[in-house]
């Protein structure tokens, strides 16, 4: 009997570079000869955030580094004062493995694209009555392309605008009047279904 796991790996295209990383201790090499650095253990609770992004609704989800040191901390906080990571892409995946926890020949499959929509640098005192510290945390809020298109500012779908992105997409043919159509609908009364 064989048994299956899944491996869940995070993409994170940030300016400049391509950030890497997967649920796990150490490094994986993918077969593309691809380093992905461990980033620990995955929460419990992470999982029904990750399953509810899955579900093609607007959602935002935090995935975010706990226990940091503060000189890791300090260091992605001043990345993000040299460099916009708001907008940012990020992807997570998921990759079949074996029983050994070995990746299978597949590569992995994207199960959800967001961009960075805020990232929050966090300090939490840790009340430990052997060694009391600071816990530091680096969250990132990640919106799937719904929250996106459901959050844009100043955002309307003018029968304008409508017509203008239809001459782009399709330059051949007359330009789309859905957004018309639909504010002469707004006077209408709609009986359904129809009897």
């Amino acid at each position: 009997m064989s048994g299956r796991s899944v491996m869940i790996l995070v993409r994170m295209m940030l300016p400049g570079e391509t950030v890497r990383l997967w649920f796990g201790s150490g490094p994986h090499i993918d077969q593309d000869d691809v380093l992905w650095l461990g980033a620990g253990e995955l929460p419990r609770d992470a999982l029904s955030g990750i399953q509810y992004a899955f579900a093609g609704e607007a959602s935002v989800i935090d995935l975010g580094l706990s226990a940091v040191s503060p000189q890791v901390s300090d260091m992605a906080y001043e990345e993000t004062q040299e460099k916009d990571v708001i907008g940012s892409k990020v992807q997570i995946l998921l990759q079949s493995c074996n029983e050994w926890f070995e990746p299978l020949g597949s590569p992995p499959k994207v199960k959800f694209t967001g961009e960075i929509i805020d990232i929050i640098f966090d300090e939490v005192a840790v009340d430990d009555p052997v060694e009391p510290h600071i816990r530091y945390r680096v969250i990132l809020k990640i919106g799937n392309a719904f929250h996106a298109r459901r959050s844009r500012r100043n955002s309307v779908l003018s029968d304008a605008d409508q017509q203008a992105r239809s001459r782009q997409l399709n330059p051949s043919l007359s330009p789309d009047l859905f957004c018309k159509q639909i504010t002469l609908m707004g006077e209408k009364t709609i009986t359904w279904p129809r009897a």
